[in-house]
């Protein structure tokens, strides 16, 4: 008679969804961080090297790590329509559950335990029918890579197999892990702990780990290999960018770092980090998606970055050094990663931020683009040099290699650093970059590493807030997640010059807008506290013009100071502008629907912008 190998057996059971689903229920039914971490344990320590990297990803919200080549990019309406396809459920069902948790898993869950298609799978409860972690994540990895006029019909055709295979639960979980709603508190910082423990690691090299690779998968697997010292930085592999906190004023600044610093200007465009290895450029913007498709004369100019070679005095009887020696001060095979800013910028002047904006929207560029809209890349940090990881270093040892680079031409440059110890300095250097059509200023602590994808006091934002706006909510929305079932995302308006307001109510509507002549700048939902939200939730209610299901119009009562970064054109709104990074500042309980500003304040902000009021200067 043969041995059963138990550890075979605790591998095959593990491996299969209907595990990692069971873990999952376990983990959201806790509040404790402790048990948490001792639930994540207990499941990953069992998993075969299969299974542990896709169940890691699964747990922290993620499908494919970080650089991966592949994007799942199915969305609401293709899991509603597989959903819809292969159960009793209806609109109205669809509406409802919504509405009521904010979250798809539940409305999948739902659909499955009314599964009105009866296949093989319905009947057979044997582990052998079960999906296994290896083929849902195979069948993500078919639907990632379809292409093509028939690729949204094959993927739901793909997702409706898997979900037929599925329990009610198993589907609830295979859909909040689609949808990026998984939601059970297992972020990647227990994550992180659960894999120290699981492997026997000290949590501060599980950390490290992740800082230089940012790919969670592999750090677990290497961990559980006894291999965490093969974590590196890797190419085309984007780290998580590091972050920047904010002071208010330049005297908050001095006062907390008490000794010199380093003072850049903040630039208006978007965060790149480039990969340069052998004669292969790649841009990643800061949600780690591949944007070189858009900027293909900064991935040319990149590859001719030359790097100076240190050089050597002349021995002393070496009177007519040999010519080969002099020409060759620098080399051109240096690859390295380095963090900067992408701005467009045309005749000496950053131009607007979405002028960026419609490169990234191309699929192809043509040479009129790159005529209109040029770029320069502008340098801070660097990552990688040469074969080493230079995060650890200081940033002035990083700055100092960065002088080491030779760039072709002007599309790529250094960020100019300046020394600065006072509160007059900050202060002068930050108008200096407003005068010049800057946002403001970034301080930094020479003695700082570079912490991937954390935000902390060793960079320091200092920017100019801009007047604040007065506006109506005229449609809200239901929000999702925690904030299911409140609403939470507000459409806001300004009064047009004709608008018309009597005993504090619009005196005519426009037609069919129950607006009347109010003009829509933008959608605001961050800023409240959940005291707040219950509170807008319930006045809102109170003033339904109509309902809509997922969004209500609302009468115009209700005003909200907003804050912004900046303002632009835009034809999504009546109104012709948009608020960017609009934030609520406060409910004004204090003012009226004729309280609000007038469209008048906006165009007046948007042409006392930098950008906007030197565009027409020689």
């Amino acid at each position: 008679m043969g041995t059963i190998n138990l550890t075979n057996d605790i591998h095959y059971k593990v491996s299969y969804f209907s595990a990692l689903v069971e873990s999952c229920e376990s983990i959201r039914s806790t509040t404790s961080k402790n048990k948490k971490v001792d639930l994540i344990v207990q499941y990953i320590s069992g998993l075969d090297d299969d299974s542990l990297p896709i169940a890691v990803l699964f747990l922290s919200g993620k499908i494919f790590p970080k650089g991966s080549i592949y994007n799942l990019n199915v969305g609401f309406r293709t899991i509603l329509q597989s959903l819809l396809e292969i159960s009793r459920l209806d609109q109205t069902d669809v509406m409802r559950l919504h509405l009521e948790h904010g979250d798809m898993g539940t409305i999948a869950e739902y659909a499955i335990s009314n599964k009105k298609i009866v296949t093989l799978f319905n009947s057979v409860e044997t582990l052998e029918e079960k999906p296994t972690l290896k083929e849902i994540y195979d069948q993500f990895k078919k639907i990632a890579n379809l292409r093509g006029p028939r690729s949204n019909n094959d993927k739901k055709n793909i997702l409706k197999g898997l979900l037929l295979r599925c329990s009610p639960l198993e589907a609830k979980y295979l859909v909040k892990i689609i949808s990026n709603e998984m939601r059970i508190g297992s972020y990647d910082g227990l994550i992180e702990i659960a894999i120290a423990k699981a492997f026997e690691k000290n949590v501060e090299s599980i950390r490290e780990a992740m800082l230089m690779s940012g790919d969670i998968a592999n750090v677990a697997l290497l961990s559980k290999r006894d291999e965490l010292n093969l974590v590196t930085i890797k190419p085309y592999v984007p780290m998580s960018f590091m972050l920047a906190d904010v002071m208010f004023t330049a005297e908050e600044i001095v006062k907390y770092f008490d000794r010199p610093l380093l003072c850049e200007y903040k630039y208006d465009g978007i965060r790149v980090q480039m990969h340069k290895f052998g004669n292969v450029c790649k841009l990643y913007s800061r949600n780690l998606a591949d944007i070189s498709y858009a900027f293909p004369e900064l991935t040319h100019s990149a590859l001719d970055v030359r790097i100076k070679k240190a050089k050597t005095r002349p021995k002393k009887h070496d009177v007519h050094p040999d010519k080969s020696d002099a020409d060759n001060i620098d080399r051109d095979d240096i690859n390295f990663i380095l963090d900067g800013e992408l701005i467009a910028f045309k005749d000496d002047r950053p131009l607007p931020f979405q002028e960026l904006q419609k490169r990234l929207r191309r699929k192809s560029m043509t040479n009129t683009i790159l005529s209109e809209i040029p770029i320069c890349y502008v340098v801070y940090d660097i990552m990688l040099y040469d074969q080493r990881q230079v995060i650890k270093d200081t940033l002035k040892s990083r700055k100092r290699l960065l002088t080491n680079f030779q760039f072709k031409d002007s599309i790529i440059s250094i960020a100019q650093s300046k020394a600065v110890s006072s509160v007059d300095e900050i202060t002068n250097r930050f108008q200096k970059s407003r005068n010049e059509g800057h946002e403001g200023l970034v301080i930094k602590d020479p003695l700082s590493q570079y912490y991937p994808g954390k935000r902390g006091k060793y960079w320091i934002k200092l920017k100019e807030e801009l007047d604040t706006i007065d506006a109506v909510v005229v449609i809200a929305e239901y929000g999702h997640g925690k904030r299911a079932g409140t609403l939470s995302d507000y459409t806001l308006a300004v009064k047009d010059y004709a608008t018309s307001i009597v005993d504090n109510q619009l005196a005519s509507e426009n037609g069919e807008n129950v607006f009347g002549d109010l003009k829509i700048i933008g959608k605001a939902y961050s800023g409240l506290s959940n005291k707040e939200i219950d509170y807008m939730t319930r006045k809102l209610r109170s003033i339904i013009i109509r309902d809509e299901g997922s969004k209500i119009i609302v009468k115009p009562e209700i005003v909200l100071e907003i804050s912004f970064d900046t303002i632009q054109q835009s034809d999504r709104h009546n109104s012709g502008y948009a608020l960017r990074f609009p934030r609520i500042k406060n409910i004004r309980y204090d003012k009226e629907l004729k309280d609000i500003d007038e469209l008048e304040k906006i165009d007046t902000i948007y042409q006392n912008q930098f950008h906007i009021k030197n565009k027409s200067k020689p």
